[in-house]
C-alpha cells in the first residue's frame, strides 16, 4: 500500500465501522436504565456509573453512520451526477419501506393513543398528527436516524458535489455549532436564546453527512494530521477527548440539565471525540490490514455481521423488550446478560430470518435484511473458512 492509500478510508474499513458502532448502539440502549439511576443517584460505586461511562464511549455512533452515510453514497457519484428521477425512485424506497414496515410493527404500543384521535370529527387533523408522529416523530426512539437520514437523500443530490469545497465543511460544522450544546451558555448573558426545533431535523446532523461528503471527495483529507501523529499521540488525544466528555457530562448533572441534554450527541465535545475516534481508527489500519482485513479466521464479520447492521438497528429494540422480561435490572449479571442475549438474539433473528425468506427477495429488502442470498465468497485478497456470502442491501450499505 503506498503512502498515499495507507490514510484512505476502505470498504472493508467502513465495514468494521458500521460493526462496531451498530454492537455499541445496542449495548448502549441494552444499559440505559443503569444510566438513568446514575443521573438520579450519583452513586461513582454503581452499575450506574458503569453503564454511563459505556454511554459516553458510544457517543461515535450515530455520528459514524452519518458519515458513512455521506462518504458512502457520494462515492458512487464521483463520476457522475444522479438523475433526480432515476434517484429518487431508486434510493427513497430503500429507506421507506424498511421505515414504514417495522414502524407498523411497533404501532401496536400506540394503539390507545391512535384510538384516541378524533378519526370522525376531524378526519383530516387526525391524519396530519398520524403522519407527525409517524414521520417525524417515530414510533420508537431509533427510528430518528431513519427519518433524519431520509432528510439527507432528500436534499443530496443538490448539495454533493458543494461537500468538496472545505469552505462549506466549515460553514455546516459553525451551523452544527450553532445549535449544539454548550452554545445557550454563552447566548443567555447576550439575552439571546435558541429557536425552538423538532430534534429529528438534519440540521443537527448535516455536518457529519457533510464531512463524509467531504471525505469521499478527498481521500487524503486526514493524512496531513496522520502522518504527522504517532499511534500513541492518536490515543492520547482519544483519551483527552473521552475525558472531556465524561467532564461535560458531570458538569451538566451538576447545572441541573436534563438527561438528554446531559448526555446525547447534542454537543460540541461530541464533535471532537468523534474527530478523535476517526483519527484513532484510521493510525489502526496497519494493524486492521494484518490481523484482521486479511485474515479468514475474521471473514465472519464481513459475511455474517456487516451485512445486517442495518436489520439489528431497526430490530433490536424488539428482543430488547423481550429480554426486559427474563432479566431483572439489579445484579451485575444482569447487566451483562442483558447485553449478549440483546446483541446475540438480535444477530441471531436476522440470521434466522434470512434463511427463512431466501426465496423471498421482497420481503427481505423491506425488512432491511440483505437482498442476495448466501453464496460463495467473493472478497478479494480472503479466502474464508466459510463458503457463503452476503450482499448488503444497498441501503445498509449506504448507512452503516
Amino acid at each position: 500500500m503506498g503512502p498515499s492509500q495507507k490514510y484512505q478510508l476502505s470498504r472493508r474499513d467502513g465495514e468494521i465501522l458500521r460493526v462496531t458502532a451498530s454492537v455499541m448502539v445496542v449495548v448502549s440502549h441494552c444499559v440505559h436504565f443503569w444510566v438513568e439511576g446514575f443521573y438520579t443517584s450519583h452513586d461513582f460505586w454503581s452499575l450506574g456509573f458503569l453503564a454511563t461511562f459505556i454511554d459516553q464511549l458510544t457517543r461515535f455512533t450515530v455520528p459514524v453512520f452519518f458519515f458513512l452515510s455521506g462518504f458512502g453514497l457520494t462515492q458512487q457519484f464521483l463520476e457522475k451526477p444522479p438523475k433526480l428521477g432515476d434517484y429518487y425512485r431508486f434510493r427513497l424506497p430503500k429507506i421507506l419501506i424498511p421505515f414504514v414496515l417495522w414502524s407498523v410493527f411497533t404501532g401496536f404500543r400506540h394503539l390507545d393513543y391512535l384510538a384516541e384521535l378524533s378519526w370522525r370529527s376531524a378526519p383530516g387533523s387526525s391524519v396530519l398528527v398520524f403522519l407527525k408522529f409517524l414521520l417525524v416523530d417515530g414510533f420508537d426512539y431509533q427510528y430518528y436516524f431513519l427519518i433524519v437520514i431520509f432528510q439527507f437523500y432528500l436534499v443530496f443530490p443538490f448539495v454533493y458535489r458543494l461537500a468538496r469545497r472545505g469552505w462549506v465543511l466549515g460553514i455546516c460544522l459553525l451551523l452544527h455549532l450553532a445549535f449544539m450544546s454548550p452554545v445557550e451558555t454563552y447566548l443567555e448573558p447576550l439575552g439571546l436564546k435558541l429557536p425552538a426545533l423538532h430534534s429529528n431535523l438534519l440540521v443537527f446532523y448535516v455536518f457529519y453527512c457533510c464531512a463524509g461528503m467531504h471525505a469521499a471527495w478527498r481521500r487524503d483529507f486526514l493524512a496531513g494530521w496522520l502522518r504527522r501523529w504517532s499511534g500513541s499521540r492518536a490515543f492520547a488525544f482519544w483519551a483527552a477527548a473521552l475525558a472531556l466528555l465524561l467532564f461535560e457530562y458531570g458538569y451538566n448533572i451538576w447545572a441541573g440539565k436534563g438527561l438528554y441534554d446531559s448526555d446525547h450527541f447534542n454537543r460540541w465535545s461530541v464533535v471532537v471525540y468523534c474527530l478523535a475516534s476517526l483519527l484513532l481508527f484510521m493510525k489502526g489500519k496497519d494493524w486492521l490490514l494484518a490481523r484482521v482485513h486479511g485474515n479468514p479466521h475474521w471473514g465472519f464479520l464481513y459475511t455474517g455481521v456487516a451485512p445486517y447492521t442495518f436489520f439489528v438497528y431497526l430490530a433490536h429494540t424488539h428482543v430488547l423488550r423481550a429480554v426486559d422480561f427474563l432479566c431483572w435490572e439489579v445484579t451485575t449479571w444482569d447487566f451483562l446478560s442483558r447485553i449478549v442475549f440483546v446483541v446475540a438474539g438480535t444477530y441471531a433473528l436476522a440470521w434466522l430470518v434470512q434463511w427463512l425468506l431466501e426465496d423471498y427477495p421482497r420481503l427481505r429488502f423491506a425488512l432491511g435484511l440483505p437482498k442476495a442470498p448466501l453464496r460463495k465468497a467473493d472478497l478479494p485478497g480472503v479466502v474464508f473458512w466459510s463458503s457463503r456470502r452476503n450482499e448488503a442491501p444497498e441501503t445498509a450499505e449506504a448507512l452503516f
